[in-house]
């Protein structure tokens, strides 16, 4: 009896508890009341004090009650870029037989930042909460803890309790684009050049137009029907072929954003079509092409040691 007792009301749960500026203005009234009724005697005014005193009580329980029987976990966006927010889901689950949980919010715990609040979550039911995730560098980051709070039902008290929920993820380089001039000479970001594009040949389709391309490519018609530029792309048609190099005495910033400028240059000549490798701390990645190959360069460049 005693264990089904425990289920029901669930005493493994622990929330901690602390006012809010509107419960700390509350308890110095209360306060000030209960000195005013000790000195006074008057019994309205201790009429007045057990009114505010009945509040507090039932402020406590309505607040401990709400945040029983809840469970959260998350689904994180597809992709995290360092200094990027991304959007993805917390889900609230009220496993209680009755009574909503009201006013819930969801606050990340760990190397990644991310909130999300529901107004109102139905008994039995899970309910999916949007959320912006942030993570403020590139790596591997850990995610620790899910905490649920709620200033239900006054917004006199703050109740809360952590969930553990780890969970590693990798957070991309932040892309950063900026056209530099190519070198064939293995100096600088881009190491190898071949090839060029060409007017010639069958037609292979359309692509959307990327910064670089000639207008000379675009086809206008289509262009117009979609409402974006498109880029005729012929079978014959030369790609280029790349291997950016990261400078191996940059550091500190100079070093983060030199690979957010290759994150942002790498993935701006694989949308074109073209192969694109690496080279960084000793390390080569050869030219390819296709989107497995973009999160791999990606993966790569979010690998690499903080200096």
């Amino acid at each position: 009896m005693a264990s089904s007792l425990g289920r029901r009301f669930r005493f493994g749960e622990v929330n901690r508890v602390s006012p809010t500026r509107a419960g700390a203005v509350y308890l110095a009234l209360v306060g000030g009341v209960l000195f005013g009724a000790v000195n006074t005697g008057n019994n309205l005014v201790y009429l007045v004090l057990g009114i505010l005193l009945a509040a507090l009580v039932v402020a406590n329980v309505l607040a401990e009650w709400n945040l029983r029987s809840l469970s959260v976990r998350r689904r994180l966006p597809v992709e995290l870029r360092a200094g990027v927010s991304a959007s993805g889901v917390l889900i609230l689950q009220n496993r209680r037989g009755r009574g909503a949980a009201w006013h819930v919010e969801l606050v990340e715990g760990g190397e990644v930042a991310g909130r999300g609040f529901v107004e109102f979550c139905p008994a039995g039911q899970a309910v999916e909460v949007p959320a912006e995730f942030l993570a403020p560098t590139r790596g591997e980051a850990r995610l620790t803890t899910v905490r649920i709070q709620s200033d239900f039902p006054f917004g006199m008290v703050r109740r809360w309790r952590d969930v553990p929920l780890p969970e590693a993820v990798l957070v991309y380089p932040a892309a950063a684009f900026r056209p530099v001039p190519v070198s064939s000479s293995g100096e600088g970001e881009d190491a190898a050049v071949r090839g060029g594009p060409s007017a010639s040949g069958d037609f292979a389709g359309l692509r959307p137009w990327a910064p670089g391309d000639p207008l000379r490519r675009v086809h206008w018609p289509t262009s117009a029907r979609m409402g974006e530029p498109m880029v005729v792309t012929r079978s014959a048609q030369g790609t280029e072929t790349r291997v950016l190099r990261l400078e191996p005495e940059l550091r500190g910033e100079a070093r983060e954003a030199a690979i957010s400028r290759l994150a942002g240059r790498a993935e701006h000549q694989l949308a074109r079509g073209d192969a694109v490798g690496i080279e960084a701390d000793g390390e080569l990645l050869p030219a390819r092409t296709g989107a497995a190959w973009r999160r791999r360069i990606l993966t790569a460049l979010a690998g690499l040691e903080h200096r």
